[in-house]
């Protein structure tokens, strides 16, 4: 009898013992490993892994979501008996027991993968979402100082910027990003940059619980190989995204090959009968052709004797021919003339017609095509009111301005002698004056001599005195545009420095900077003078951008950034509309970037015209030596440290070199602006 109450009370101790429930805290809001759901019920990776452990133990939790600190001081104080996962440090290890590892957690930098962020020097352009007091900001910042943070104050705020678009990159541990990311279905949006950190999370005990941890560690044992992976698939795995158009695509696709397929066995079968059909009438046609043969042989017959008919008559035509050459050998040395002239006005520029050097080519065209000429040459009225301008040829060029007027009352007689007076020629027999006359007005007079010139020949002089009165009519409209152009271009950037506080002396400096360097590199007036004008105009397109965004003192949001890159693709409309369709597209590529990440076509390396990526380096020294209300200007060295950083990336490698070749040897010619 005494025996059996010792056994009853033993089985009543051990029964209390084990029905004892083991109290577990955690902090109250931790997805995915412990949160509660709509319904309000307590959910997560770590309810799983406690429910599993139920399953292979005796061991029973009773869960208590509280704020993290308070229950990590329930623990540490001993009046819970264990706590949710946690990282190990030295300081904790003082007064808790940590179980066996369960989870491998890292901490990711996760970027849009539309944006092609390859690595953390990337991430310069853009602003970095954290939550506030995440301990990887300063270990994102190590890597990369310069980037810039937007803090929020929990994960639901943040990720609620990163749905609306206000954020493309964000840092966070990666079950709760994935968490997150598949919770708003934005997982296949978005990519993650190699760890910053990765570390093992524990269930921790308090130090008087050593027997409960060898327990719990006991149960973990016992769990299923992949057991907790599978747990933690229930609430990060990504669904597959399968694009509703994708799936019309695919059904389409099947509908069209079906279609095909049946489309071919009737073409197929068609083909068959045509074959046959083919066929018989090919042996019938063989037949006809071998009569026809025989028909043609007796007509080549017929042939051969009308050939030899036509040989005589060719013999005749040759000779008719040499004749017609010597006839018109004088009229094709004029007409040669005619195409190089027309040649030199092909490779003409602005610059080069303004030079009388081109008259000097033209003359000695004439020269070259009438080697009999004793002297050739032309009288123009000058720009200055009563004065003419002598140009000729004989040996060197000769240039003489002569106070006297032009016009249609001149005799023959006085505009020999002018002739005579330039020449030195005192015997002017055989001279012959042709006017350089366009419609009503007189540009001057054309003079040459030359012996044995026939009728056809001297229509060419009249023709070519035509063609000089039309080159210069056409050099006087030229020039009209030019300065047209030019008082355009400077009230266009009037007009800009008005409406943008900061491109008051900014694009005089790009201007400057650009024809500097184009002088360095070597390259002809045209493209100097050319890169000069789009220096000056190349941020036309800002007058379409708000005024207040263009002024903002700080940095500016997204959108104000998308309305800010618009002004290339403007610059480009306003300037082809004013007719200057080299400089427009110039300014439309000076924001792309080298290696293809710049706007607004995306273009990199060669593609991008030679002139915008002279531009490009230019615009951005300008930005970093000048001083901003948000920001203090670079100094010279440190310009040239961030030219280097980004050669290759943003700036064409070859230029950024010889840019900086540029500004160490010649510095005192970027420090000449105000600050």
């Amino acid at each position: 009898m005494k025996g059996r109450l010792l056994f009853f009370f033993a089985l009543f101790l051990v029964t209390v013992s084990f029905s004892e429930r083991i109290r577990f805290v955690s902090g109250d809001f931790y997805p995915p490993f412990v949160y509660r759901d709509v319904k309000g019920e307590v959910v997560g990776i770590s309810v799983e892994i406690l429910k599993a452990i139920e399953k292979v133990s005796k061991l029973r939790f009773d869960i208590e979501l509280r704020p993290f600190s308070e229950a990590l001081s329930l623990v540490e104080s001993g009046q819970a008996d264990m706590i949710n996962l946690i990282f190990k440090t030295p300081e904790r290890e003082r007064f808790l027991l940590f179980s066996k590892p369960i989870l491998r957690i890292q901490s990711l930098v996760w970027v849009r993968k539309d944006l092609r962020v390859k690595d953390f020097e990337d991430l310069t352009a853009f602003v970095v979402g954290v939550v506030e007091g995440d301990a990887n900001e300063s270990l994102l910042r190590a890597k990369n100082p310069s980037i810039v943070f937007k803090r929020y104050s929990n994960f639901d705020e943040l990720v609620q910027a990163v749905e609306r678009g206000e954020i493309d990159v964000f840092l966070m541990e990666d079950l709760t990003a994935r968490y997150y990311l598949i919770k708003h279905d934005l997982y296949h949006l978005f990519e993650s940059l190699p760890p910053i950190s990765a570390e093992w999370a524990y269930f921790a005990f308090p130090k008087s619980k050593l027997q409960l941890l060898e327990q719990f560690n006991a149960a973990l044992d016992r769990l299923p190989r992949g057991e907790i992976d599978r747990m933690v698939n229930l609430f990060v795995k990504p669904r597959f995204f399968f694009p509703i158009w994708l799936r019309w695509l695919i059904l389409a696709g099947s509908s069209v090959t079906l279609l095909v397929f049946i489309a071919m066995i009737l073409i197929n079968k068609r083909l068959a009968r045509l074959v046959e059909q083919r066929t018989e009438e090919l042996k019938k046609k063989h037949e006809e052709l071998q009569a026809s043969y025989e028909e043609l042989d007796a007509v080549n017959q017929e042939f051969r004797a009308s050939n030899e008919e036509l040989e005589a008559m060719n013999q005749e035509l040759e000779d008719l021919n040499r004749r017609l050459e010597e006839k018109t050998e004088q009229a094709e040395r004029f007409q040669r003339a005619s195409q190089e002239i027309l040649d030199l006005v092909n490779r003409l520029t602005y610059e080069t017609l303004q030079e009388k050097e081109f008259l000097f080519d033209i003359l000695k065209v004439f020269k070259r095509y009438l080697p009999e000429h004793h002297f050739a040459g032309v009288i123009l009225k000058s720009s200055q009111p009563g004065m003419i301008t002598c140009v000729m040829r004989e040996g060197e060029p000769i240039i003489k301005r002569i106070k006297a007027s032009l016009g249609s009352e001149q005799t023959h007689e006085e505009l020999l002698k002018i002739v005579a007076d330039v020449c030195n020629e005192k015997d002017l027999t055989g001279t012959e004056l042709v006017p350089i006359r366009s419609q009503e007005t007189i540009h001057g007079v054309f003079f040459y001599r030359c012996e044995n010139m026939n009728a056809v020949e001297k229509q060419y002089i009249e023709k070519f005195a035509t063609f000089l009165a039309n080159l210069l009519s056409f050099r006087s409209y030229v020039r009209e545009q030019g300065l047209f152009q030019r008082r355009l271009l400077g009230v266009v950037v009037k007009a800009l420095e008005y409406y943008d506080y900061y491109a008051r002396g900014h694009s005089q400096n790009v201007a400057l900077y650009a024809t500097l360097f184009a002088e360095r590199l070597g390259l002809e007036r045209n493209v100097i003078r050319r890169l000069f004008w789009v220096g000056m105009v190349h941020d036309v397109g800002k007058i379409f951008v708000p005024q207040h965004i263009l002024n903002k003192k700080g940095f500016l949001t997204t959108e104000e950034f998308e309305l800010v890159k618009i002004h290339p693709l403007k610059s480009f409309e306003l300037l082809s509309e004013a007719g200057l369709e080299d400089i427009a597209r110039i300014a439309r590529h000076h924001h792309e970037r080298y290696d293809g990440k710049g706007y607004p076509d995306g273009l990199s390396g060669e593609n991008i015209p030679f002139e915008s990526r002279i531009l490009t380096i230019v615009d951005a020294f300008d930005a970093m030596t000048t001083d901003r209300p948000y920001k203090k200007g670079m100094t010279l060295e440190q310009a040239i440290v961030e030219i280097e950083r980004c050669s290759g990336s943003q700036f064409d490698p070859y230029l950024a070199k010889k840019f900086v070749d540029l500004l160490k040897e010649s510095p005192e010619q970027f420090l000449r602006k105000d600050r």
